[in-house]
């Protein structure tokens, strides 16, 4: 841990704290957006995945309104070219749900709709770049599907539309995929899968968030569950890269994005929570320790979970401009996975943006700001201008997390903004920050403020040692002039050679 002091001169005074908008992009550029047509209701643009060809060529793989779109975003990524189409089931869904995953080289696509080739749709992706990839036989032991995810072990578990809630089938042959199995009536309510290391997390809506022993397919167990307190809709789920702690979602407005501990599943915690402007999240997928959350009409949102207990927001981008309301509107999915910090990002209306992700790690600042009498002020907000976001004082104290690197607040006493200042902020560190207001500043050694640095103020640090007088906080930061923290003989000394230099 940090300790600074900074000195501000008080030089701005205006009448009203000023109005801003709700969103502010940063961290996330914009590299290009690619539009598709929509339906009348001006929905049709669903999720969002990726994948890398052999020669490192990257493809981002996007759901619209009549199939699937694989489209090059690397050889010109401010003008992605569309290489294949795949049609799919276009029917009879309002949202148009699609969702993807990939295995080696396989592509496998799930919807909600009805048509022509309904089941799990199967794509040989191998023959990218030279070639258009080949759309292979259908899967078709089931036929709608919300959501699908595939183990490193090869299974993919199908969130089944009807029937057993999850269907199980072996990627052995990933040109053909076989029936394995099923959740049977585990895992009741089902909307999303995730699994690692032989467990499964499963969202299962109205039912909480459910944790299962995968590791024999013959023969499931529960093995804990959780259980929101004021539980909105259990939507998603993705494990952290220590895998100690479960980040969730609940697609209901007004629930926060949760990190809970689960390293003992007898004794799972929430640790943190977080929740954008419009207060309805839709999906998490978790890359080192950045979350990157579909956002519905507040875009793109990246959260830093370094410390579980104080998640920051890092970058954000509005992917949805129209307004920052609730409702189903906007960011549908993210995909951060490439290996040139691209993040691609689908949004409902607005199609598919490539954005460029600058990993700003989080940091905190704490302390308090003392006005120009050396007396600390109470129940102030700091609002950023980075992100917009405002930090409330509890009592005379304030605790921010902020990405890295020096950015600008401003200090709001009584809805008035005081002050502009800078705070500096250092990754995965915590820095003591106190701040103090000074309407004519202060000349270093001047400990009596009499902007003279003479034997006064000699005389003025001795009362202070020697306890002759009680110095007011502002004072004392002054008269530590060597800053170790501690008023003593050696600022005696460096206040003499200061003296000797004038």
């Amino acid at each position: 841990m940090k300790k600074i002091i900074i000195n501000i001169f008080l030089t701005l005074l205006f009448s009203s704290a000023l109005i801003f908008p709700q969103v502010q992009n940063y961290n996330l550029n914009l590299v290009s957006n690619i539009e598709f047509e929509n339906d009348a209701n001006n929905f049709g643009v669903s999720d969002v995945w990726g994948y890398t060809d052999e020669t490192g060529v990257e493809y981002a793989i996007v759901g619209y309104r009549f199939g699937t779109s694989i489209i090059d975003v690397s050889t010109d990524p401010s003008n992605p070219i569309e290489v294949y189409n795949i049609p799919g089931p276009s029917s009879y869904d309002y949202y148009y749900h699609r969702d993807y995953k990939t295995y080696g080289d396989y592509l496998y696509i799930v919807n909600e709709m009805f048509g022509d080739d309904t089941g799990m749709q199967v794509v040989d992706l191998s023959p990218l770049p030279y070639s258009a990839p080949i759309k292979l036989e259908t899967y078709s032991s089931i036929e709608q599907s919300h959501n699908l995810w595939i183990d490193p072990d090869g299974l993919v578990f199908i969130e089944h539309y009807s029937g057993d809630n999850i269907q199980i089938a072996d990627l052995s042959s990933p040109s053909e995929p076989s029936y394995l199995g099923s959740f049977g009536s585990l895992a009741p309510g089902c909307h999303d899968i995730y699994s690692a290391n032989g467990i499964a997390y499963i969202s299962e809506g109205n039912n909480g968030f459910g944790i299962y022993d995968i590791s024999n397919i013959g023969s499931i167990i529960q093995l804990a569950e959780i259980i929101p307190p004021s539980s909105g809709y259990a939507h998603n789920a993705w494990l952290s890269l220590d895998g100690n702690h479960l980040v969730t979602t609940e697609e209901t407005q007004g629930k926060t994005v949760k990190v809970w501990d689960i390293s003992d599943f007898e004794n799972i915690n929430l640790k943190g929570e977080y929740l954008g402007e419009n207060g309805l999240a839709h999906n998490v997928h978790v890359m080192g320790n950045f979350v990157y959350i579909s956002h519905y009409t507040t875009g793109l949102k990246v959260v830093d979970i370094y410390d579980p207990q104080n998640p920051v927001e890092v970058a954000a981008f509005d992917t949805y401009p129209q307004n920052d309301n609730g409702g189903f509107y906007g960011c549908w999915g993210a995909f951060p996975f490439t290996s040139n910090n691209f993040v691609y990002a689908s949004d409902m209306q607005n199609g598919l943006f490539i954005l460029e992700h600058n990993q700003k790690r989080a940091g905190w600042n704490y302390g308090k700001i003392y006005d120009y009498s050396g007396q600390p002020i109470f129940n102030y907000t700091l609002r950023s201008i980075t992100n917009l976001k405002e930090y409330n004082a509890n009592g005379e104290d304030y605790f921010i997390g902020h990405p890295e690197g020096s950015h600008q607040f401003e200090l709001i006493l009584n809805d008035e903004v005081l002050e502009e200042l800078i705070l500096e902020f250092v990754g995965y560190e915590t820095i003591e920050t106190n701040i103090y207001l000074n309407d004519e500043g202060f000349i270093e050694g001047d400990i009596n403020q009499d902007q003279l640095v003479d034997i006064l103020d000699v005389v003025f640090l001795v009362n202070i040692i020697l306890g002759q007088y009680s110095p007011t906080a502002f004072e004392s930061v002054i008269a530590n002039i060597n800053g170790d923290l501690s008023v003593n003989v050696q600022d005696i000394i460096l206040l003499v050679n200061i003296i000797l230099l004038f």
